[in-house]
């Protein structure tokens, strides 16, 4: 029998379950990633009042499409299939979003510090930039290191920060749903785009026991579809 993913929790679950689940995390992904690149077009068409976009619009267009792509790429480092079969294309994705994500991560702390809100949101954000950076630059060192679960698990942690772009775009959607505008909520939304993320990714992540990494070749996650 093979041996678990260190740290992950892999109680069973119905593939078809698993599967319409990844589905919908890569399509929210690449339709919010996509819309991202919007920012790096003439007008930046159907942006929101954001005051970076006056006081730092390049900044703000490196940040939008950089951290697009990095949304975009993260979900098919999670896909069992494409890592077994094609391993140097699983490499290839993950460092081409670590790239995104590093642009997008260092762009995001000044841009934090100009965030509307005040302070608050100012320091959420801010906390959600060193983060992303943070996490993702633990994952490459585990991987460097050949120490494939542990780089497994922080790598679910940076792509739940990742992830905020999706949450944050949601979370308007459904304000504006709801006639609520921007400003009322933005302090809200620099803690609630990613705080949920990574307490959902922690409880994925709650280890049931603590083996070794699995033999090279072996892939067992339960993230992605076989």
């Amino acid at each position: 029998m093979p041996p678990r993913l260190s740290g992950m929790n892999t109680a069973p679950r119905s593939p078809l379950v698993r599967q319409v689940a990844f589905g919908l995390l890569v399509l929210l992904a690449l339709l919010v990633g996509a819309a991202a690149l919007r920012f790096a077009l003439p007008g930046q068409p159907l942006a929101p009042p954001l005051p970076n976009l006056t006081v730092q619009r390049e900044l703000l267009v490196i940040h939008a499409v950089s951290a697009g792509l990095a949304l975009m790429l993260g979900p098919w480092q999670f896909a069992a299939g494409l890592r077994a079969r094609r391993p140097r294309l699983h490499r290839c994705i993950g460092y081409g979003y670590a790239a995104c994500l590093l642009v997008g991560g260092l762009s995001a702390l000044p841009l934090a510090a100009q965030a509307m809100g005040g302070p608050l949101a100012q320091l959420g954000f801010g906390l959600l930039g060193l983060g992303w950076l943070g996490t993702t630059a633990v994952a490459l060192v585990h991987v460097r290191a050949g120490r494939i679960a542990a780089h497994r698990r922080w790598m679910v942690r940076s792509f739940a920060l990742t992830a905020a772009g999706i949450s944050l775009r949601l979370q308007l959607g459904v304000a504006g749903g709801f006639g609520v505008p921007v400003e009322v909520i933005y302090t809200a939304l620099a803690w609630t785009c990613w705080v949920p993320n990574v307490l959902a990714a922690e409880l994925w992540l709650w280890p049931k026991a603590q083996p070794a990494d699995p033999e090279p070749g072996w892939e067992p996650t339960r993230l992605g579809v076989d």
